[in-house]
């Protein structure tokens, strides 16, 4: 009697090798690269996915990471970034965040920096950010599996996955169980660095994981008296690289201490360095993504008290100072009050308004919950004059948030349904 696994076998002298299209299952079929995929998060709409390798550390990786995501957030784009160096994580430090990362029902939510990119790194989930990672192969792998099918990303226009270097198993497992758009290389001039560069290449072609093109860091360095361009660590491989494999050279980025001390500070959102620039042009041109509509409108709902400034708790605030703003131009300004009590009458109060933003003071997280199931970001921890509130967010100096800054545990009242009754006095102030 034939056994259970061998009912679906071929004959060998009747196999034609080619799996793609065969539904046998034997010995010798090997998955394609879609039935590898981790299948994305249920809330996350992911809509173009780009590592970013190396050979070798020290070269400038998490560099171009970030700065890439800050460049194309600068463009129009929802960004984010998954920190997979997970033995090396330095993306939150570049953005200066230093909160922990929270969870709810939905599952674990990004952090967001100042101007709204999305960042999940290992050093937002332990206790002390200098903690080393003490972890197996196997269970960094799993982490970056999680961080992609477990983090409630939402909508991302472009998502940029910060690689650990080298070819070993945590790039194998990113490059398997994500599904890469494709690759930049960052390499330096040093000549051995041509030949690591070339193995990550080689890898990526045997993963069928396009290679977008190179950049180069620590490319040179430029006198301030004349502009002449030193190549201190001698003569570039750039161009030989990328003309051996046909490659594009995107970008080379000079040794420049404003660069360093941005991301020592934490402020790397903050330079206007051009040296990306090529490189983000080439990314939204090869890579298109469909902007939301530039000329829709933006609707911002701000919690109200009586005195007109911001309320010190979502769930019981007495008005809603609606704001619609279309091209820069506000259109409308209009005081509402809500209908109903509870998270779920609120959250379809303001869905029903098309509210796209929402700004409070405390928020629960109940609440808040409520708000991302209805698409709708949330500014919490805001105070003030509502028209100050809204222009800090309008100018970027106050940003979304998906973590709630409430627990109720202080305010008299929170049995009632709709959450607590506080007024300001728990809201993190």
């Amino acid at each position: 009697m034939m056994s259970e696994e061998n009912v679906n076998q071929i004959p060998e002298e009747e196999c034609s090798h080619d799996c793609s299209s065969c539904g046998a299952s034997c010995s010798s079929r090997q998955p394609s690269r879609e039935e590898m995929l981790e299948p994305m998060n249920q809330y996350s709409n992911i809509k173009r996915v780009i590592g970013v390798v190396s050979g070798k550390g020290g070269v400038g990786k998490s560099l171009v990471t970030s700065y890439l995501a800050v460049l194309m957030g600068r463009k129009g784009y929802q960004t984010a970034i998954l920190d997979a160096d997970i033995t090396g994580p330095s993306i939150p430090k570049a953005f200066g965040v230093h909160s922990k990362a929270q969870a709810n029902d939905l599952g674990i939510l990004p952090t967001m920096t100042k101007n709204g990119t999305e960042i999940m790194s290992v050093n937002l989930l332990l206790e002390e950010e200098e903690m080393p990672v003490l972890w197996r192969g196997p269970i960094i792998a799993g982490s970056v599996k999680q961080f992609w099918s477990e983090v409630v990303w939402g909508d991302v226009d472009y998502m940029f996955v910060d690689m650990p270097p080298g070819t070993g198993d945590v790039p194998l497992t990113v490059f398997q169980s994500l599904p890469l758009d494709g690759i930049i290389i960052v390499t330096s001039p040093q000549d051995l660095v041509s030949l690591i560069v070339s193995k990550a290449v080689n890898m990526a072609k045997a993963m069928d994981i396009p290679v977008l093109g190179v950049v180069e860091n620590y490319s040179y360095v430029q006198c301030g008296k004349c502009g002449e361009k030193i190549s201190i660590f001698g003569k570039s491989h750039a161009d030989e690289i990328s003309s051996k494999f046909g490659l594009k050279v995107l970008a080379r980025i000079p040794v420049d201490p404003e660069i360093a001390q941005a991301v020592d500070a934490g402020t790397i959102e903050g330079l206007t360095g051009d040296w990306l620039d090529e490189a983000a042009d080439f990314l939204e041109k090869t890579l298109p993504v469909e902007k939301k509509e530039e000329n829709g409108q933006l609707v911002i709902a701000a919690a109200t008290d009586e005195n007109g400034n911001v309320s010190g708790h979502f769930g019981h605030c007495e008005c809603f100072t609606i704001y619609t703003i279309e091209n820069g131009s506000l259109i409308s300004r209009v005081t509402v009050k809500p209908e109903g009590g509870g998270h779920a009458a609120m959250g379809g109060f303001l869905k029903d308004r098309g509210v796209n933003v929402v700004i409070c003071g405390g928020i629960g997280g109940p609440a808040m919950q409520m708000m991302m199931e209805s698409g709708i970001l949330v500014v919490p921890g805001m105070q003030g004059d509502v028209n100050v509130a809204v222009a800090a967010y309008l100018d970027g100096s106050a940003g979304a948030s998906y973590e709630s800054n409430c627990d109720h545990s202080d305010c008299p009242g929170h049995e009632a349904e709709g959450g607590c009754s506080c007024s300001g006095g728990c809201h993190g102030h």
